[in-house]
């Protein structure tokens, strides 16, 4: 009786790991934002909860950001972005699938910065500036900042944001001359709900079909031992 009780334990710990080890790999590889393709508009403000206030205009309706106002970032320290009412024209990516220039920085990096901020606004800049400024290094002179760049140095690899946290998208712009416009970031929610692909739920299926089987055949071994 201890040993089937062992086995059913067993294979129902087995079953739950492979439905855990599924949503992990879906939420690490399902989260594209729709953005738009056209251009859109920005205009900046000086912050206090961030480095920018990035107001978007001319977007279309029906995607994962609208018109408004974002938290926005600097990574790009080369020029100086004018402000509101200047405003400027750029193209929307996510940084989990970035413009070719921009594809060997460290996104993770930022990623996990803005879903898991400490000290203030300068601080959060300065340790984003760390990992991304382009074309040129930066070293933090706050505190505060190096105890956010350790702690993503010691977790952030490889991190991708799940449901409901932030994307850093990068508003990059269209211009005529190389150093008329800062490439920005600014923090989109991810809405994107994980879908299951096929294999896995063919996966999934036959688990439970599996389980059910061995939980119905032990009930009739349970049964008969009592009699």
């Amino acid at each position: 009786m201890k040993n089937i009780k062992s086995i059913g334990f067993t294979f129902l710990l087995a079953f739950i790991t492979l439905a855990a080890n599924v949503i992990v790999v879906v939420y690490a590889t399902d989260t594209n934002l729709n953005l738009p393709q056209t251009l859109v508009r920005i205009e900046v403000f000086d912050g206090t909860e961030s480095y920018f206030i990035t107001k978007l205009m001319d977007v279309p309706a029906g995607y994962d950001v609208s018109n408004g106002t974002y938290l926005g970032w600097c990574i790009d320290t080369r020029v100086e972005m004018a402000r509101s009412p200047a405003q400027h024209l750029v193209k929307l990516y996510s940084s989990l699938n970035p413009p070719g220039d921009l594809a060997n920085e460290s996104w993770d990096m930022v990623n996990y910065i803005l879903n898991h901020k400490r000290g203030n606004a300068t601080d959060i800049q300065q340790a984003i500036w760390y990992f991304i400024n382009l074309d040129t290094a930066y070293t933090p002179t706050s505190e505060v900042a190096w105890e956010i760049i350790n702690d993503a140095l010691a977790n952030g690899e490889g991190y991708v944001p799940s449901y409901g946290e932030k994307i850093a998208v990068i508003c990059y712009p269209q211009y005529v001359l190389p150093s008329e416009v800062q490439v920005s970031i600014i923090e989109v929610t991810n809405t994107v709900i994980p879908e299951f692909p096929s294999p896995q739920i063919m996966l999934i299926t036959l688990s439970a079909i599996l389980l059910l089987i061995t939980v119905v055949h032990y009930r009739g071994i349970f049964r008969q031992v009592k009699t």
